[in-house]
């Protein structure tokens, strides 16, 4: 059973064993005939309490999170001010498009058409842990974000300084 604990004026998702849930490496699995993804093992009991996959705004990828983690983030979504069109905008791309799902007794989850056409997902699919979240992804289209990335990123001593490595 997963729950919540305050920390700070942040709220922490803690798994049954009291420790941050965390999301980490990357899978490729393949979609089922009727369009069901079987979830890592790994992840399946961090997801047992429900789960959300929605479009990614940024990139034409799904985003999946927790049911808790997603409420965290629907209260921050929702306090954006009603009058900025970013924010109208982003409410629309996230909120329209998530569907709350429960896994089944084989831990998979069925990806509507419409989600996988936005993502370019047709039969296998990369998982990729994002830490509190999951990013669900076209394997061709991940290698080139990846890839593309990692090739023009400027990992200097700057950047890991932000965070005090």
């Amino acid at each position: 059973m997963l729950f919540q604990a305050r920390k700070g004026v942040e709220q922490q998702v803690l798994n049954h064993n009291g420790a941050a849930q965390m999301f980490l490496g990357e899978y490729t699995h393949s979609l089922d005939a009727k369009g069901r993804l079987t979830i890592p093992a790994k992840y399946r009991n961090e997801l047992a309490a429900g789960l959300v996959v929605t479009r990614n705004p940024v990139d034409a990828c799904l985003l999946l999170f927790p049911q808790e983690e997603w409420e965290l983030l629907a209260e921050k979504v929702s306090a954006l001010p009603l009058t900025d069109p970013r924010s109208a905008a982003f409410r629309r791309a996230f909120f329209s498009a998530a569907e709350d799902l429960q896994p089944d007794g084989q831990g998979r989850i069925l990806l509507n058409q419409r989600l996988r056409d936005y993502a370019h997902i047709e039969t296998d699919v990369v998982v990729a842990g994002m830490n509190k979240f999951v990013e669900l992804w076209n394997p061709t289209a991940w290698e080139e974000k990846v890839g593309g990335e990692n090739s023009k990123a400027d990992f200097s001593s700057d950047f890991f300084s932000t965070l005090s490595l």
